[in-house]
């Protein structure tokens, strides 16, 4: 067994020389020869902070000391650059100074923490083209919208009473409705914090993309709107109806996915019980995918198909959250009255009749609302309403799509959907 203090020295020095390492290979590929220091460098840079911390008594005074050593050092060199006339760019100055602050954090800090720093380090040093091509895409308005929704879910929310009100109208209202204040509001927060996500996928980071590419990634964010564009952009291609049924099926596991993180949000124990059928039902919509695909490239080669992008609000625009809102109160509050007049058999039509749009304020509904269900009857809920919306999307793709598109998408779709079902009626 090492000793207590091996494992943060070895650490350190591993750090260290992968940053060096990755500085360097940025600026090989920079085409950048003058530069600050060798990985040998990094590497000392690293083991100084660590060891001047570790003096007894005075090591975190010893460690300031040593930065205020090492940064005039720092300064000459950039100096000596800027007098060049090269780049008066801070990246060896600035990942200089983090590998000396490596040492102390990596004392204090659990291992995963270090790796983490390491793996950022390095993947945005590396990732300069992207992130300048994300940032050129990047909409000012966008940037103040993100900051509102942060302001609203950081500091609006906590304030927001758990418990609701009991006078006048506002009181009135919320006797009626089976959800409080608080649960709306952490129902919008959650639900389009999970849609941004694929919202940033789809506008920012893949804009434009194939067919198979537009299918996965767009069920992160809508896959009833990814269905609809597919279809419509592959109506009148014929090579491309294998290519586009695959696509709309890839598009299913990544909506599973999404529902997924919706129920671990609000029901973790849920989320663990609906892993199982949902992994089964991506697994086979993911094969029949590749099945798909795999049977076109045994076909005469076919015309490049155009390239798919799906234009959609940003899901933290306050209209779109007060208009989820809106739907998530008006679902719940219909539940509400399905299960007091028709109880279960209710719920289990109005989970079918909800798939005709989206299911997302439905499924929130349920397993936010105080409506007074066990978790087998949401769960199962939830089932069906995956599997109705399935049903709609294939019902899309025969009005708006290919009719060879229409047809391969009902074979894979009706395989899921009938395991849907018996999943819910049996296993719930």
């Amino acid at each position: 067994m090492l000793p207590p203090q091996a494992t943060p020295f070895l650490l350190t020095l591993a750090i260290s020389t992968l940053i060096g390492i990755g500085l360097r290979d940025y600026y090989e590929q920079e085409g950048k020869r003058d530069t600050f220091g060798t990985v040998r460098t990094f590497i000392f840079l690293g083991l100084l902070g660590h060891m001047l911390y570790r003096i007894p008594v005075i090591g975190a005074y010893a460690f300031l000391v040593g930065m205020v050593v090492v940064g005039p050092f720092l300064l000459v060199y950039y100096n000596n650059k800027v007098a060049q006339q090269k780049s008066p760019g801070l990246i060896g100055v600035l990942i200089a100074l983090l590998t000396y602050s490596v040492g102390p954090v990596v004392i204090h800090e659990p291992h995963w923490y270090l790796v983490a720093f390491a793996i950022t380090i390095l993947f945005v040093l590396h990732s300069k083209g992207r992130i300048r091509q994300f940032t050129d895409r990047l909409e000012t308005g966008e940037v103040v919208t993100a900051c509102k929704f942060l302001a609203i879910a950081g500091v609006i929310l906590p304030l927001i009473p758990a418990v609701p009100p009991t006078d006048g109208w506002v009181g009135r209202l919320f006797s009626i409705l089976p959800v409080g204040p608080h649960q709306i509001w952490m129902a919008v927060v959650v639900t389009t914090a999970i849609s941004y996500f694929g919202y940033v996928l789809q506008t920012y980071l893949y804009p434009k993309k194939g067919l198979l590419l537009t299918g996965l990634i767009g069920g992160l964010y809508s896959s009833t709107m990814t269905v609809l564009v597919i279809s419509k952009k592959t109506r009148t291609h014929d090579d491309q109806a294998r290519e586009a049924a695959a696509a709309i099926m890839l598009s299913t596991p990544t909506m599973y996915l999404r529902i997924l993180f919706l129920v671990a949000a609000f029901m973790p124990l849920g989320a663990v019980r609906l892993l199982p059928p949902f992994l089964l039902f991506s697994a086979l919509s993911g094969g029949y995918a590749w099945w798909l695909r795999r049977g076109q490239t045994g076909e005469a080669a076919p015309e490049a198909a155009p390239e798919v992008e799906v234009k959609e609000k940003n899901p933290l625009e306050l209209n779109a959250a007060l208009l989820f809102a809106l739907m998530f109160v008006t679902v719940s509050l219909v539940t509400k009255y399905v299960l007091l007049f028709y109880k279960e058999l209710g719920l289990r039509m109005l989970s079918f009749l909800v798939g005709a749009s989206d299911i997302v304020p439905f499924i929130v509904s349920v397993l936010q609302g105080n409506l007074g269900i066990g978790p087998n009857q949401i769960l199962q809920a939830i089932v069906i309403a995956t599997a109705s919306n399935n049903v709609m999307k294939t019902a899309y793709v025969f009005t708006f799509g290919h009719r060879q598109t229409a047809r391969l998408t009902a074979l894979g779709m009706a395989g899921i959907v009938a395991l849907s079902f018996l999943y819910a009626g049996l296993a719930l």
